[in-house]
């Protein structure tokens, strides 16, 4: 049985090293006590005197006196208020918020991190009533993983945690855990790296890293070249010393035969090789694995835009109007407008502009003794304007549509507007170029041509149809689905597992945090087949991670924020004085008095 009650700790153990001094004290009265010399003219007093060494430097029998037990209290006493006691409160609580790094890095330090909080809790004392626990992660989006009074509990929690989040900043979440904790509560912060500055709010840090060599892809690019798509993927050696891997790839439920890398310290390889023609496109490209795992594998699948239906009119549209349409990427021919993703129309005095489809509107030719409008061309800050140069362009004078109080004006030359953005009471948009392409050089400008691609990829994000896209891993997802109350949920399927998504959140979506493969639907219709790769080099690079911090340092915090003082330490001190005013007045009294006697005999002779 531990002779120190569960209630007691100490904020300073240190302070027991004074306990030296008991031997000393101890020491120090084996001592002799050295002699005074007084000249006597009496020899009888002779046979009074014990014999005694005059030197008084050899040990003897230990001198027990009143100064010998008031000395062992003063080193005990001092020992005491040096080593801080503290008692736990009867209406004390103790809060502790442990933070763990939810950075993808830690996944290569999951064991170290799990023994450090072990190791915090096992500086806990006292009955659980009086015990307040909380686990989060630095996600401030994440839910706490734990908050109660049990220790077991909080450890079982532990095998929620799942860091897969990028570089980021812990100071919302330990925000949080000093809210949860208060203002007299302990947070830990538990990492793998040595942090640069102070933690905000008062955490206290433990890091459990080591520097680690680590291989793994580093990026992906994908690109269409003669009907036929190809990825170029990049492996890097993230450690400081020669590495080798094995790589392969699996399509369509075959692997291929493994090839080794070879990789210099910091060095970075590129691979490249075509997506499988047949299957369902998707592709997986294997590492060898090593301490992170996230970035051993990178799942790819084969990009499949959705296809843009433009109907142009067969007579009175410019031949090079008709083959820049026909060179943007992803678009097709349709036989009607009313089936066509875009309509193509030539204005004229009496053409109905349509109200519930898109429509890219031209003028036609003006005559060639209209005049040129004066004034300076300036676009509007626009996303479909950005960074475009118009100052090649010389438009003449012709009929137009009126403009609406509801167009935006893209482009001005002087006070005429010359490209309107127009959005139909019925849904439709209109892009209004309010000259001749052809006679005006439009045509022949890299303006117009990015103007054009970058309105039918706005009608694209907007279509409701399937596709085929890669993500880097958390990416935001742009897609188009039924809205309303009446719409069914969007249903996300990762490694079979689902999830159901209100409409209403569809613009908050995102890809998995894990590496892998998913598809998205609604209503039954799988409206995306995508891959999420982990591709963040900061994370991947393991060479800073560090062992830092002092579990001593917790233990002291922990032990003054939970404790309280005793409420007689003023009564301490004192006593510690009067014992010093005591051993001081005893020693007195016997230095003394034996002189005072020899005095009083010499006088008697």
């Amino acid at each position: 049985m531990s002779l120190i009650p569960a209630s007691l700790t100490f904020a300073n153990p240190l302070g027991l090293w004074a306990l030296l001094g008991l031997p000393v004290v101890v020491a120090i009265h084996f001592l002799q006590r050295r002699q005074r010399r007084v000249t006597c003219t009496t020899l009888f007093l002779l046979e009074q005197m014990r014999r005694e060494s005059r030197t008084g430097n050899r040990f003897e029998k230990l001198r027990v006196s009143i100064p010998f037990w008031l000395q062992l209290l003063m080193v005990l006493l001092l020992a005491w208020l040096l080593a801080q006691p503290r008692w736990l409160g009867r209406d004390a609580v103790q809060r502790v918020a442990v933070v763990l790094d939810a950075s993808a890095s830690m996944a290569a330090f999951r064991a170290p991190a799990e023994r450090a909080v072990h190791e915090v809790l096992g500086q806990l004392r006292g009955p659980p009533a009086a015990v307040e626990l909380t686990l989060l992660t630095t996600d401030a989006t994440a839910p706490a993983l734990y908050h109660g009074p049990e220790p077991v509990a909080m450890r079982r929690a532990l095998a929620a945690w799942q860091p897969l989040l990028g570089a980021h900043d812990p100071a919302p979440a330990l925000r949080v855990a000093r809210g949860l904790a208060g203002a007299e509560g302990l947070v830990v912060l538990v990492t793998d790296h040595r942090l640069d500055e102070t933690p905000a709010h008062g955490a206290q840090v433990l890091a459990v890293g080591e520097a680690t060599d680590n291989v793994g892809w580093a990026g992906v690019r994908v690109e269409e070249k003669d009907g036929q798509w190809l990825w170029h993927a990049l492996v890097k050696n993230h450690g400081r010393s020669p590495q080798q891997r094995e790589w392969r790839a699996l399509a369509a439920g075959v692997e291929s035969s493994a090839k080794t890398l070879a990789l210099a310290p910091g060095e970075m390889l590129s691979l490249s090789g075509p997506f499988p023609a047949e299957g369902d496109g998707r592709l997986l490209l294997r590492l060898s694995g090593d301490a992170l795992p996230l970035d051993d594998e990178l799942p790819l699948v084969r990009p499949a835009p959705k296809t843009l239906a433009v109907f142009a009119p067969a007579v009175g549209l410019p031949e090079a109007m008709r083959h820049l349409l026909e060179s943007l990427p992803h678009t097709g021919r349709s036989a009607s407008p009313v089936s066509a993703d875009l309509e193509v129309a030539v204005w004229r005095e009496a053409t109905l502009l349509p109200e519930g489809r898109h429509a890219l509107v031209i003028l036609p030719p003006p005559a060639r003794d209209a005049p040129f409008p004066k004034g300076g061309i300036v676009a509007e800050p626009h996303p479909l304007m950005e960074g475009l140069n118009w100052q090649g362009l010389l438009p003449r004078e012709a009929p137009a549509p009126p403009r609406l109080t509801r167009d935006s004006v893209l482009l001005w030359q002087g006070e005429r507007p010359l490209i309107l953005l127009r959005q139909m009471p019925a849904g439709g948009r209109l892009l209004l170029c309010l000259f001749d392409p052809d006679s005006s050089g439009a045509l022949r400008m890299p303006a117009f041509a990015v103007l054009a691609h970058r309105f039918l990829e706005s009608l694209r994000a907007e279509k409701i149809a399937p596709e085929s896209a890669n993500y880097d891993t958390r990416q935001r997802l742009h897609l188009a689905h039924l809205g309303g109350p009446d719409a069914p949920p969007l249903v996300i399927e990762t490694q079979g597992e689902a999830r159901e998504v209100p409409p209403v959140q569809g613009g908050l979506l995102r890809a998995p945090a894990r590496p892998g493969h998913f598809t998205v639907s609604q209503g039954g219709t799988v409206l995306l087949t995508a891959a999420a790769h982990f591709a963040d080099t900061r994370e991947a690079d393991l060479s800073l991670a560090a062992t830092w911090g002092d579990p001593a340092m917790i233990r002291a915090d922990l032990t003054q924020t939970r404790r309280e003082t005793s409420p007689h330490q003023p009564l301490w001190l004192l006593a510690l004085l009067l014992l010093l005013m005591g051993s001081w007045w005893w020693s007195r009294e016997r230095n003394i008095l034996p002189l005072q006697s020899t005095e009083a005999s010499t006088n008697a002779s």
